[in-house]
């Protein structure tokens, strides 16, 4: 499943960045703080047949910014003028990761509902979060979690109209190394009765959502290396700077 960042996180085109020997992949492990909003339809709750329901998910990821650090040498500087640093956007606050509407049908004769998150191994992500009895009109939650992810970012020279050269281009994706699924329990209102378990998958292991590519200065002088940190929402940092780009 491949994604790209937008202001909405709907399917949409995307394409594969064309990659060169000379680019360097930076990755590192991250514990990202997300949430996931919940809004469930439900209808004809009094039937014999049972209430239908309908399920929308979105998952609203938090802030990761990429540092580009322009230095003289690959080794930390000691001082100010030593290097440039330049802090670029990767996933940007609340970026939404919306999945298709689900319709379900529910077990008939009254039911309480419930949801929870839970991991590719069915492992809770959540406590269970009770949203009340199953009757007709429109139920909303939003259950917080930290999902593990790997943002990478890196380098890459690409022919553009916006200059004689071939330009320096900052990508970046962010890969989800957990699924994650959202489930909808119904457990009837009182005594024996039906039960209804409906999951819902938001992202499985190894969902990839693209980043817009960005244009970054090629050269500077006496500034021949380029090191990439992240940063996470609130700036600070995510593992160490590491070298992405030397200049020949």
């Amino acid at each position: 499943m491949l994604q790209r960042l937008g202001a909405s996180a709907r399917y949409r085109s995307w394409k594969i960045p064309v990659f060169t020997p000379s680019e360097r992949r930076i990755s590192i492990a991250y514990a990202m703080p997300l949430r996931c909003q919940v809004w469930l339809r439900i209808t004809e709750s009094q039937s014999a047949a049972g209430p239908q329901l309908c399920v929308l998910a979105s998952l609203v990821l938090s802030a990761v910014h990429v540092r580009v650090v322009y230095r003289g040498s690959v080794q930390p500087s000691e001082t100010p003028a030593g290097e440039i640093v330049q802090t670029l956007p990767l996933v940007p606050m609340n970026e939404r990761l919306t999945r298709p509407s689900r319709m379900f049908s529910g077990p008939a004769g009254g039911s309480w509902m419930s949801l929870q998150l839970f991991d590719h191994e069915r492992a809770p992500l959540t406590e269970e979060r009770e949203i009340g009895v199953c009757a007709d009109g429109i139920r909303e939650a939003d259950l917080s979690l930290v999902a593990r992810v790997h943002p990478t970012s890196w380098l890459s020279s690409r022919g553009g109209r916006e200059g004689p050269g071939p330009l320096l281009r900052l990508d970046g994706e962010l890969v989800f190394v957990t699924g994650i699924g959202l489930r909808l329990r119904m457990r009837p209102l009182a005594g024996a009765g039906e039960k209804g378990t409906f999951d819902v998958a938001l992202t499985s292991v190894g969902t990839t959502i693209h980043c817009t590519d960005r244009v970054v200065e090629r050269d500077l002088p006496g500034l021949p290396a380029i090191l990439l940190a992240f940063l996470d929402a609130d700036g600070r940092p995510i593992g160490r700077e590491r070298l992405a780009h030397v200049r020949e």
